[in-house]
């Protein structure tokens, strides 16, 4: 798009909508996260709250559609700094917890530093992409468009923001009354002779989690979690294992088959595309003045700040630099970006290099590292969208550039703030079935090797080449099923997979039977895993100051009632004005 066609919508007011949102999308994305080990894109979530804020704010002036636009694209950012901050650092503490390990990491004002650094290298890097990408190629950017399109139809407003206050503030209290009375889930059935116990964990982030995951990755996960639960841990107890054994084979299966899906996808996308993913690269980056190396070097002095050496710092950039351009390119055309597999990635070939080098490199370096590649990839794949978006509605380039330089500073520096929180606050829950956080704890034995690895090297066997063959299926066949999330299933079991599966359903009832009303749905699922992602968060958090968690959890209760009574007042008071006279 020509810039003289380009509108400006660069305000202070934007800016601190962005930031705003953006930091709530931090706690809650991060608490949902470690919950369901996914974490779905917040651009329409975004859109929807930024628009409605601003309509409040204007009250009877004609809406910016640009300024909301700018508004959105910073306040995505959160959720996405918040996906490569969970799926990685509470490694550190499944290390510690169970191996005995003592991994200590810089001062967080440090990693503030360093998490800062990559968000904003994976931005600058994202820029010269553009022109190809989405200039060019006009690739898809689905969540972008979404936004876009939905933007473009500027049907939301003040009731959409009153609407999920409501909703939000009853999921709230349900969360806190949840975690008090029944944190561990319900029983459902029990047969000893089998070995299998069901649970059902009533999280209703997981079934707005399914809706918009959709039918394929929902049932796939649901296979997942039924296969495991009802038929590999019974065979492998009725052969003489101990049930405790059986599920640690399971999960260890499960978390091959994640790591194997992403690797051949990762293989099986990149190889065929290699001179459309790195040929703008090498084209582009002469254009760019000082931009990337002034990052780089930026980049460069926040990891040896932090303790990383000079050859890992500098192999760490040249990592960031080729998989920025395979997380744009792939999130443009498939809306997935598989950032901790990045980053997994990058720390293997590292640490792999310093191997045949004779030369040990901490746990705390490799650490830190798999999270400053994950969290450049994260933002890299999320500026394509805000730039697709900003591409359909007209808004300046650079503006978006702006706004997300912005917030990608503040969040990423502030995010190691609250690394410590879910360190002080969810020791207690980590790494169990109230909070498994399997990404994380992937990373870790990716890191230092995995318990059971024959059991993960057939996992990542058969999800490898499951993969694979997918790809080389025609294309009516392609997607049919899904591996990472089917691995997922198997490590967390059928307790999260039904809920899962439930909103996969409903998504399936609303396209069918009420498709004016998917969006509204896609809002009050956003609003839902927020809610009960701020409830969670905050009630561990405020734990950290003292404060008994039944007590806590009865402040934030009283809160929440009054942002319902609010919520329904200016609902009901929406609604008496905007009958016609």
């Amino acid at each position: 798009m020509n810039l003289a066609q380009e509108k400006s919508g660069f305000t202070i007011r934007a800016a601190s909508i962005a930031i705003a949102l953006s930091i709530f999308l931090l706690m809650s994305t991060s608490y949902i996260a470690l919950k369901l080990g996914a974490a779905p894109w917040p651009i329409i979530f975004s859109v929807i709250v930024s628009t409605s804020v601003i309509k409040l704010l204007n009250r009877r002036r004609e809406l910016n559609i640009h300024e909301v636009n700018v508004a959105q694209a910073g306040g995505s950012i959160g959720g996405l700094v918040a996906a490569g901050i969970a799926f990685t650092l509470p490694g550190i503490l499944y290390l510690n917890q169970t191996k005995g390990l003592h991994i200590e990491l810089p001062e967080p004002w440090v990693l503030g530093l360093v998490f800062a650094a990559a968000g904003i290298l994976g931005l600058i890097l994202s820029v010269p992409l553009k022109h190809t990408f989405i200039d060019e190629e006009n690739l898809p950017f689905p969540a972008g468009t979404a936004g876009a399109e939905l933007l473009k139809l500027g049907k939301t407003g003040g009731k959409e923001l009153f609407l999920l206050l409501i909703i939000g503030a009853f999921i709230g209290i349900f969360t806190l009354i949840r975690d008090i009375y029944f944190p561990a889930g319900l029983i459902l059935l029990t047969i000893s002779s089998l070995s299998i116990v069901l649970i059902f964990l009533p999280l209703p982030i997981a079934i707005g989690a399914g809706y918009i995951l959709g039918p394929r990755a929902g049932f796939s996960w649901l296979a997942g979690g039924v296969i495991g639960g009802f038929m590999l841990v019974p065979l492998m107890y009725l052969n003489g294992l101990e049930t405790t054994l059986a599920v640690d084979y399971t999960k260890s299966l499960g978390m091959g088959m994640v790591l194997g899906s992403g690797m051949s996808f990762f293989l099986s996308y990149v190889l065929p595309r290699f001179r459309q993913i790195f040929l703008p690269v090498l084209q582009t980056t002469k254009r760019i003045r000082f931009m990337i190396p002034v990052t780089l070097a930026v980049g460069l002095l926040t990891l040896l700040l932090s303790g990383v050496h000079w050859i890992s710092a500098i192999l760490t950039l040249l990592g960031v630099w080729a998989m920025v351009a395979v997380a744009a390119r792939m999130t443009g055309e498939t809306n997935i970006d598989p950032l901790e597999q990045f980053g997994i990635f990058i720390t293997l070939l590292i640490a792999g290099f310093y191997g045949l080098m004779s030369i040990h490199i901490p746990l705390s370096t490799l650490f830190i590292i798999v999270a400053f590649v994950s969290i450049a990839c994260a933002i890299a794949g999320d500026a394509g969208h805000d730039y697709k978006s900003a591409a359909i509605i007209g808004t300046r380039f650079f503006d978006i550039v702006k706004v997300d330089f912005i917030t990608v500073t503040v969040v990423g520096f502030i995010s190691p703030f609250l690394f410590e929180i879910i360190r002080q606050g969810f020791s207690n829950q980590l790494f169990t079935p109230a909070m498994p956080a399997p990404q994380a704890r992937l990373v870790a034995e990716s890191i230092i090797g995995f318990e059971h690895p024959e059991r993960f090297i057939i996992g990542f066997s058969i999800a490898f080449l499951g993969e694979l063959a997918n790809y080389l299926l025609p294309e009516k066949l392609k997607n049919r099923f899904l591996w990472m999330p089917f691995g997922i299933g198997l490590f967390l079991g059928p307790g999260l997979a039904i809920p899962i599966a439930l909103g996969a359903v409903l998504n399936i009832w609303i396209n069918k039977k009420r498709p004016n009303l998917f969006h509204t749905g896609i809002l009050i699922a956003a609003g839902i895993m927020g809610a009960e992602g701020i409830a969670g968060f905050s009630a561990g958090a405020l734990t950290i100051f003292g404060m008994d968690f039944r007590t806590t959890s009865f402040i934030l209760v009283i809160l929440f009632v009054m942002i319902f009574l609010l919520g329904l007042w200016r609902l009901l008071l929406n609604k008496r004005h905007s009958r016609p006279i």
